[in-house]
């Protein structure tokens, strides 16, 4: 005999899974709701679990010609309904004596099941004093747990990023954890899915090209020239500034001030054959910085552009992508965003205007959205200063309410 539980959503979803392991033949002994536990109840819905018995011996099949003479019995196979809610009513065409014997083993099967579940469910309590205490620190631990929830949703992390980080606090710890463990292990849950930073690294041979993609008035140009001077000034690197950003003369002319004040080129790259000619004129530099126009996602016609240029230099030289993006953007524009630059190349991420906003929960969405490397953040207009690489312990912790 066999006995089993299975659980679901709903009754037929419990039903269903008992189907695929059992096959069709088997008796529904028992279905009741099982209400969530655990320091997370709050958080779960709740289960149906049924509980059922298939007789190994018993095959539900049409008796063999002439078994009746032979003293065999003769069982008939009833359909789903029939098996669920009339066990007894298996049995067809068998002697009084027969039925009553299958009959009544059925019904002790069903005694058994009943007798078992009854003691699962009276098993010794522990005393009132044990009880309250531990009912006081599991009230107390749910309310940090619910607190560190609603502060990710305060600092706008996506309700599916929060609620994956308190699945995986349940899935490592019971209900007696301590308070400081559960803080510490969220802690670092969240620094290793931020990943470590990747900035900007020379190329095997020859300069390496960067492009500074994104939307308009997040802060490229800006990016680029304090990236640019780090290199120049902090690194004494040789580089070259081109733009293909022929939209804005604003752009144009704010980045050619800042190659004058560096003292290093500025091209203004009109085609794809302008920018595999001018490479050539700095083959023997470390890095070419290239500013790009923002395009909108639904323009075709400037995606296709800017994957040309994007991918002018495959298999000539190295190249990295930038995305840049600002924090103060609604989460599903950036999401937008993304996936549009995601469609054309892989990209690192750079993220601005940090000094414009409270929250920072989309740092860590749009980082598992895309699953792209963090790199720089910058919080702030001058150049070359308020630029940095991404610190995931210090955006963490304002993420869980520090400072």
């Amino acid at each position: 005999m066999i006995i089993k539980k299975f659980q679901g959503k709903t009754e037929a979803e419990a039903e269903a899974l008992a189907k695929k392991e059992l096959g069709e033949n088997f008796t529904i002994i028992h279905v009741k709701n099982i209400k969530p536990t655990g320091i997370l109840r709050i958080f779960k819905r709740t289960l149906v679990e049924m509980t059922v018995a298939k007789e190994e011996e018993l095959e539900l099949a049409q008796s063999k010609p002439g078994a009746e003479s032979k003293g065999e019995v003769s069982v008939e196979k009833k359909d789903d309904t029939a098996l669920q809610s009339k066990p007894i009513a298996l049995m067809k065409d068998v002697t009084d004596k027969s039925e009553k014997g299958v009959e009544e083993k059925l019904e002790s099967i069903q005694n058994l099941l009943e007798e078992k579940l009854k003691k699962q469910e009276e098993a010794p309590k522990e005393n009132v004093k044990m009880q309250e205490e531990k009912k006081t620190q599991s009230d107390e631990l749910l309310g940090f747990v619910k607190l560190l929830y609603n502060t990710m949703l305060d600092n706008e992390v996506s309700e599916r990023y929060a609620n994956q980080m308190i699945d995986e606090i349940e899935q490592n710890f019971n209900k007696d954890v301590q308070i400081e463990y559960v803080l510490s292990h969220i802690y670092q849950k969240m620094i290793l899915k931020f990943g470590k930073p990747e900035g900007i690294t020379p190329a095997a041979k020859g300069p390496k090209i960067i492009y500074f993609i994104g939307p308009t008035g997040v802060g490229k140009t800006t990016t680029l020239a304090k990236i640019a001077s780090q290199f120049r000034l902090a690194e004494n690197k040789n580089i070259a500034l081109f733009t293909t950003d022929t939209y804005r003369i604003s752009a144009t002319d704010q980045l050619k001030t800042y190659a004058n004040i560096l003292g290093v080129p500025f091209q203004v790259i009109y085609s794809i054959d302008e920018i595999l000619s001018n490479f050539e004129l700095y083959k023997e530099y470390d890095y070419i910085l290239v500013d790009t126009a923002g395009h909108s996602h639904h323009n075709a016609e400037q995606k296709q552009t800017m994957n040309e240029f994007i991918h002018a230099f495959d298999e000539k030289a190295e190249t990295e992508v930038y995305l840049v993006l600002s924090t103060t953007t609604k989460y599903r524009d950036l999401i937008s965003i993304a996936d549009s630059y995601s469609e054309l190349t892989k990209y690192k991420l750079i993220f601005t205007k940090l000094d414009e906003t409270t929250t920072y929960g989309n740092l860590l969405n749009l980082r598992l959205h895309t699953m792209a490397p963090m790199s720089y953040v910058t919080c702030g207009q001058n150049v070359p200063d308020d630029i940095d690489m991404f610190h995931p312990q210090e955006t963490v912790k304002k993420l869980l309410g520090g400072k």
